[in-house]
């Protein structure tokens, strides 16, 4: 079983290695508490970095993809491409089709890279192991292309329903 690290956030004030030490703690008492844990994957958000402290902690790096995310201008809010097509929650549908179609969003695609810790001598990726990137960060913008016409008939059919 591989398990997620996400959505890490420390605070400067703890002090310098704050991450790194937190990091190592975790993964030790998660070895302790589940032995059918075979590894911890996480990733790298490239708007932000490349996953130095990932390097810190001795994670392997398993290569790169591009994500798109979305920034509403009005809100400032950041959101997963993915909730333009969510259909398990309609008020995630329906908020973010609404802003795509009124002008309200801008897309930007950012490097997202891979880091795995094995957790087992055993363990075996399906992705190849790689070097460790370069440091780079940034944001790529780009336009969306979707089909207007199928996302109003979603919003008709789910205004209707409510």
């Amino acid at each position: 079983m591989m398990l997620e690290l996400n959505r890490m956030w420390i605070s400067d004030k703890l002090g310098k290695n704050s991450e790194s030490i937190l990091i190592s703690r975790s993964l030790k008492l998660l070895k302790e508490a589940n032995s059918n844990v075979v590894a911890v994957q996480s990733f790298a958000d490239g708007r932000l970095g490349c996953g130095t402290i990932y390097k810190a902690s001795n994670f392997r790096y398993f290569g790169r993809h591009k994500t798109t995310f979305l920034r509403n201008k009005r809100s400032g809010e950041i959101s997963h491409e993915m909730n333009l097509t969510r259909m398990d929650s309609k008020s995630i549908y329906l908020r973010n089709n609404i802003a795509y179609l009124i002008g309200d969003l801008e897309a930007f695609k950012v490097n997202t890279y891979r880091y795995i810790f094995p957790l087992c001598k055993h363990f075996k990726s399906t992705h190849k192991e790689q070097p460790y990137p370069e440091y780079q960060k940034g944001m790529e913008p780009v336009k969306l292309k979707r089909n207007e016409k199928l996302i109003k008939e979603r919003l008709h059919k789910f205004i209707d329903q409510i």
